[in-house]
């Protein structure tokens, strides 16, 4: 009777932590990044993992000409954005006339938010103060724009005027939970596990031109919903699901997709001067449109030789010391 006593608190002692596990695992593997849930509602939304890049030390690896502006934020504030953001997300939307595009941003990394207050404190045309956070008020090429550092990890920045996000922000990072805006809440599940880039965006009802290499147009109907994805496995994994109304909608885009995929692919416009290189071809024939219920895929893998050229052009241009000009 003992023995039974102990197997049974076991079992239960076992059953526990597996629930335990599959809520951390649902919680942190599963759900959406915080940054995105504290979104406002868009048409795109955008998410990129950055840490993967300072593993390449890009401001050594490849040196570029810094900008003024930015020599002065790195000097006031200590941030380096190559080497301290380590994610971003990111909502857009139109505005009601269609003229001008709304966002807001979500930026996650290191920094010292003494330096940075400062910093935004020297340049903001008044301040605010909503739940105890600070917001900064600027004025930049004709928009409104508003920043606030919610804590030393994390900063808001939105220039969308309608029913001010950024109260909206302030409240789901106080409150430490927030269902996301509706795309991330309908959409996020189809977002492959380990993406380090992806978006969310809802094609408006009316035909949306997308532009392919070599200069080909191709239309997605409206009222869709397409969901793209990178992932890094040794290759780079693209994948795109575009979400149709119906079934014969998805193949009219599966089929149209297909179309121009055989017209680039038999006029080697995509790969121009690389087209003798193996690798690129392989990646280029890699690409596959496929379509079930109503749902059109396209997918495609980037080996990692090809990365790796890409990688050295970018260091190779970089190094390369700046072409005299004459004097006149």
């Amino acid at each position: 009777m003992r023995r039974k006593s102990v197997i049974l608190s076991l079992i239960g002692l076992l059953l526990g932590l597996t629930g335990i596990g599959l809520v951390v695992y649902n919680r942190y593997f599963l759900a959406p990044p915080m940054a995105a849930k504290l979104l406002p509602e868009g048409d795109l939304l955008v998410y990129a993992n950055l840490k993967p890049l300072h593993l390449f030390d890009l401001g050594k690896s490849a040196p570029v000409e810094i900008d003024a502006d930015y020599k002065d934020f790195i000097a006031q504030t200590g941030i380096r954005v190559e080497r301290d953001l380590d994610s971003v997300a990111m909502s857009r939307r139109d505005t009601p006339d269609r003229s001008d595009v709304e966002s807001s941003e979500i930026f996650v990394g290191r920094f010292d938010p003494v330096r940075l207050k400062a910093y935004l404190s020297k340049l903001s045309v008044r301040t605010g103060e909503y739940r105890g956070h600070i917001i900064f008020d600027f004025m930049h090429e004709g928009h409104y724009i508003r920043v606030c550092i919610l804590d030393e990890t994390k900063v808001a920045v939105t220039n969308m005027e309608r029913a001010d996000p950024m109260y909206g922000i302030i409240d789901g990072f106080v409150a430490k939970r927030r269902a996301g805006p509706s795309l991330l809440d309908s959409f996020y599940d189809n977002v492959p596990s380990g993406s380090l880039v992806w978006l969310i965006a809802r094609i408006p009802n009316r035909p949306d031109n997308v532009q392919l290499p070599g200069g080909f147009t191709f239309t997605l109907p409206g009222d869709t919903t397409a969901v793209g994805s990178l992932r890094y496995t040794g290759s780079l994994l693209f994948r795109a699901d575009v979400f149709a109304q119906s079934e014969s909608q998805a193949r009219q885009i599966a089929d149209a997709a297909n179309t121009h995929l055989a017209l680039v692919r038999s006029i080697g416009q995509f790969v121009g001067r690389k087209g003798t290189d193996k690798d690129v071809k392989a990646a280029f024939d890699s690409i596959q449109v496929e379509q079930k219920e109503n749902v059109a895929t396209i997918t495609a893998t980037v080996p990692q030789s090809v990365l790796k050229k890409l990688w050295s052009e970018v260091q190779a241009e970089g190094a390369a010391p700046a072409v005299p000009q004459p004097k006149r």
